[in-house]
């Protein structure tokens, strides 16, 4: 059985119009080839087609097909990028071309540098996951008294300690064998104490404890995250028509037609911004006096209101939560003047205010405004918007 013929013979037989495809996986070294391996195949197929991954036999070959066109290629990568999970990026950049060599070799290159370079040093907030996650799962090892949760726990803890060793280190990450095989490529040595602790509890703590320090030290107390920005939940036909929370929120315009809008940092979670407004109180007069009111608390602001433009909702509690968006235009303005009770709480993270020229789209598209339905919106009738408001005090 020859690989390389017979991957050509099954790309030529099943994708004949491919613009290139490549061989790749243990397959291709003799040494490293077992009864079990498979032919790991990445075909590039034209622009109008369709990508897939296929799992079929060949020729006595349990065959691997990864099929998209050179755009859907590039999707894969970058997601594997983000993951530090290098899988296709390897089997491009080390895969032998059965089809279409000289069309391949652009990406084929670009693979090979992005294997070589590596995926940077991991992020702050990964690796503070990383180190919470052994953390935790060192005292639930530690206090176990099931057996069966104990093995479980092991296995987990060992498991997560080589993905943390990998990301401290900048290096790339792995599943399954390729765990192994990163931790190798990485320190041998390392490795070879990380595979002796996986039946060893005071080898996997001392492993474990290691890896921890070299990764900024043990974490529990302190760790933070935030709960996730809810920008749009569907409907369902079961949700009752009740409202059972209103907020008020401007679409407020400056005098040099910038829109004003809030820039939201909080730990745990990726910046984000948002239009100035809040929730409607009782004791304010109406829905637009809630706007007013917030608008004051937020801004130190006074505005014109031209009027309600754009409305959303969403399931809450036994009802819906209904959030109306008003086109305004300021008439004064002093941070100074900022009252907010959330102003007041460290845990709520900050609120900066900014000014996005509305005139211009590109700086619109930039910022991840929430939510995406009103940036939609704002993006499709800025020049309404505009006109609306032209004139206005």
């Amino acid at each position: 059985m020859d690989p390389i013929a017979d991957a050509a013979a099954l790309v030529a037989d099943r994708y004949p119009h491919a613009r290139w495809a490549l061989l790749a996986g243990s397959v291709l070294d003799p040494g490293a080839r077992t009864a079990g391996s498979d032919l790991d195949i990445v075909v590039c197929v034209p622009d109008d087609a369709v990508g897939h991954r296929d799992s079929v036999r060949w020729h006595g070959w349990p065959v691997e097909l990864f099929v998209n066109t050179e755009d859907g290629h590039r999707w894969f990568i970058a997601q594997e990028m983000a993951r530090r999970k290098p899988t296709l990026v390897r089997m491009i950049a080390t895969g032998v071309p059965v089809a279409g060599e000289a069309d391949g070799a652009g990406l084929k290159a670009e693979c090979r540098a992005m294997l070589d370079a590596g995926p940077g040093p991991a992020s702050d907030s990964a690796l503070e996951d990383a180190r919470y996650g052994v953390t935790d799962l060192l005292d639930d090892l530690a206090y176990a008294r099931d057996g069966g949760e104990a093995d479980v726990v092991r296995s987990v803890l060992w498991e997560r300690v080589g993905h943390l060793a990998l990301a401290a280190a900048g290096r790339w990450d792995g599943g399954g064998k390729w765990l192994l095989r990163e931790l190798r490529a990485w320190d041998p040595g390392y490795a070879a104490r990380w595979v002796a602790a996986r039946h060893d509890d005071d080898t996997m703590v001392a492993v474990a404890r290691a890896t921890l320090d070299a990764a900024g030290g043990p974490l529990f107390e302190g760790y933070l995250r935030q709960a996730p920005v809810v920008d749009e939940i569907p409907a369902t036909s079961t949700t009752p028509s009740v409202v059972v929370r209103r907020a008020a929120r401007a679409i407020l315009l400056d005098e040099d037609d910038r829109l004003v809008v809030i820039k939201r940092t909080v730990r745990g979670r990726a910046p984000y911004w948002v239009t100035p407004g809040g929730g409607v109180e009782p004791d304010d007069v109406s829905v637009e006096g809630g706007l007013h009111r917030e608008l004051l608390e937020e801004l130190g602001a006074t505005a014109k209101v031209v009027r309600q433009v754009f409305l959303t909702s969403q399931p809450k509690d036994a009802g819906v939560a209904v959030h109306h968006y008003f086109l305004a235009r300021v008439v004064s303005m002093d941070l100074e003047l900022r009252s907010g009770p959330e102003l007041q709480e460290p845990v709520r993270g900050s609120y900066a205010v900014e000014h996005v020229d509305l005139r211009d789209d590109g700086a619109l598209a930039a910022i991840p405004l929430v939510p995406a339905a009103l940036k939609a919106f704002i993006r499709t009738n800025r020049g309404a918007l505009l006109a609306e408001a032209e004139g206005v005090p």
